[in-house]
């Protein structure tokens, strides 16, 4: 009888399973109906893109982890850094990084046990064919723009995007918080759920940007897991930029934490909540900005790759946003539930602070007067404020299952 049970819990599995890898290879092969000239500067891409491990893993989760030589990962493809020195560590990491919620971290459950690269390499997710195409086509929907009216004038087609989040217009060099991590429910690979900190610099049509946090994101990751995600731009992603190790630029530098690493467990409604700690700074000696995940250093995005970000940046968000065709409903965003609900039932980021000069040795609360919430569909999804001992924090997301006009 046991048996029997176990064979059917097997069974459904598998058609699940099944169900997910044919609507995304749909998906694929609806984008890249690609002509032969295409076929081949994709294959030329992806040789560039994946460098020769010196030993690979595959994880639970299906990803091929390739141990990269760290002195010959993707980053030093970037013609500004042919000569780059790698900076192995922060020159000094800043007050406050660490926290009274970070105790969470000690068995640090998001790290994979199996992965370990033999010393002078990094791990880098390996990109497949499929997630090239993917990555390329979401790119043109405006991925990870820090406000949807900062992009009106970039010529990026913005239709169906929507955030909520918490907007700090002032200088800084630096930005923190604590994310709570979810699952929501996209619908298809046409659409994404995005937790992040954004910061940015710059005009529309210039805008220079790095985003970091978590993402349901089944054209990127080809599976409905939360992950942990970059995108960073040099040019409001007309012709640089890209999701985490995809194109030179990122330089990796930890052998524990990668980008594009599956996040779980996650929270559960009325349940046990779980989060990241992340922060984004301007290392004062050098001027890279430099990514933390919790206390460890995962790597940096050089200066030289930006053109307006050398001297620090003028915006900063933390929240939600989602994408979905118009013609489909929109998908969740954080818990699927409004911010009115509350700890343990709406998604939250707190601990929120900014370094606003180089100068000044670690985090500190934004200026309230700086601080302003913005939502472009609260009837969908919304975002709150307030403040408690731990500092600033919000609560956000909303259903979805949403339509809009354009």
């Amino acid at each position: 009888m046991q048996a029997a049970l176990e064979f059917k819990q097997i069974i459904f599995i598998l058609l699940a399973t099944f169900c997910v890898i044919s609507l995304y290879a749909e998906q694929v092969q609806e984008w890249e109906k690609l002509s032969q000239e295409e076929e081949m500067e994709l294959d030329r891409q992806l040789k560039l893109i994946n460098k020769p491990p010196i030993k690979s893993f595959q994880t639970e989760h299906g990803d091929i982890i390739d141990c990269v030589d760290i002195y010959k990962q993707l980053a030093f493809d970037h013609p500004t850094l042919k000569n780059h020195a790698i900076q192995m560590k922060p020159t000094t990491i800043p007050k406050g990084i660490r926290n009274e919620s970070e105790t969470i971290y000690k068995s640090m459950p998001y790290i994979p046990g199996n992965i370990r690269c033999p010393r002078g390499s990094v791990p880098i997710r390996r990109t497949t064919r499929e997630d090239l195409i993917m990555a390329k086509h979401i790119k043109s929907k405006g991925f990870n723009h820090p406000r949807k009216s900062h992009a009106k004038t970039s010529g990026l087609d913005l239709a169906g995007y929507h955030s909520a989040v918490l907007e700090y217009e002032n200088r800084i060099v630096g930005g923190r918080a604590t994310i709570n991590i979810w699952n929501p429910v996209v619908n298809n690979a046409k659409q994404y759920s995005v937790s992040s900190m954004w910061i940015a610099n710059g005009d529309a049509e210039k805008m220079n940007s790095i985003s970091v946090g978590w993402a349901v994101n089944r054209a990127l990751y080809s599976d409905n897991k939360s992950r942990l995600n970059t995108y960073w731009t040099a040019d409001n992603s007309h012709s640089t930029g890209c999701f985490n190790t995809f194109c030179p630029g990122f330089v990796q530098v930890s052998s524990k934490i990668f980008l594009g690493l599956p996040l779980d467990p996650v929270s559960t409604y009325n349940g046990p909540q779980f989060d990241i700690a992340v922060s984004i700074s301007q290392d004062f000696s050098t001027g890279n900005w430099m990514l933390m995940f919790s206390d460890i250093y995962v790597g940096y995005w050089p200066k030289a790759i930006f053109t307006s970000m050398a001297e620090g940046a003028n915006f900063i968000s933390w929240g939600g946003e989602v994408y979905s065709m118009i013609s489909d409903l929109s998908p969740q965003m954080g818990s699927a539930h409004f911010p009115e609900e509350g700890y343990g039932k709406a998604a939250f980021v707190k601990q929120i602070q900014v370094i606003p000069n180089i100068d000044l040795s670690g985090y500190g609360d934004p200026d309230e007067h700086s601080l302003k919430l913005y939502r472009d569909a609260p009837h969908c999804y919304d975002v709150e404020k307030g403040v408690d001992k731990q500092g600033h924090y919000i609560f956000f997301g909303g259903p979805g299952n949403c339509t809009f006009q354009v």
